[in-house]
């Protein structure tokens, strides 16, 4: 619900301040058209409430007391994103997701950050089954003279011996496909 304003300078603010919703909402999938209505609303009825005063004074102080569409939006489009990323498993989705719910601050933050790390590693495993058909003298697992084992890419070292050779390779991703339906599942599950 729109109110019916008469200022211009209430409208350019009412449009202003809504167009910042939308921009963020465009990203929230199905319930957007609802909760950008009931934003409308509740700012509305603020106004409404509000004593006397121009049309812009009460609109501005509905919005400062609702706040900056970017602070209360954010963790629901972090929820929304990773909601969708869970469910279709993609990881543009979850990275978004977590983005959001890193900037959205308190808990989520740490719990972002842990996952963000987690796939990060995942994508590193990934890239270094890519490498080892190009770079196969420094990528793999590797046990040196002295007994220590060294894993991933490693500086040539004389008489280090490939442990794995091209079974890297396939060990490699599926360990990287097994972690990333099981982390994936794992946010799913904290959401619930």
């Amino acid at each position: 619900m729109t109110p019916i304003l008469v200022d211009p300078a209430a409208w350019r603010r009412w449009d202003s301040y809504f167009a910042e919703v939308d921009r963020l909402l465009s990203r929230a999938g199905a319930d957007a058209a609802e909760l950008r209505s009931d934003l409308a609303a509740h700012v509305a009825d603020s106004m409404a409430a509000a004593p006397g005063g121009s049309e812009l004074d009460r609109l501005d102080a509905a919005l400062s007391r609702l706040g900056r569409p970017i602070d209360y939006l954010r963790p629901l489009l972090a929820d929304e994103l990773i909601e969708r990323g869970t469910r279709t498993y993609s990881p543009i989705m979850i990275g978004r997701g977590l983005f959001h719910a890193i900037m959205a601050g308190s808990r989520r933050t740490v719990i972002a950050l842990a996952f963000g790390i987690g796939y990060l590693l995942l994508a590193i495993f990934a890239a270094m089954a890519a490498l080892k058909p190009l770079w196969g003298e420094h990528v793999g697992l590797f046990r040196h003279a002295d007994g220590t084992i060294g894993a991933g890419i490693v500086a040539t070292v004389p008489n280090a011996r490939e442990l794995l050779g091209w079974w890297s390779i396939p060990i490699t991703l599926v360990l990287v496909a097994l972690l990333y339906v099981a982390m994936t599942r794992g946010l799913r599950g904290l959401r619930h």
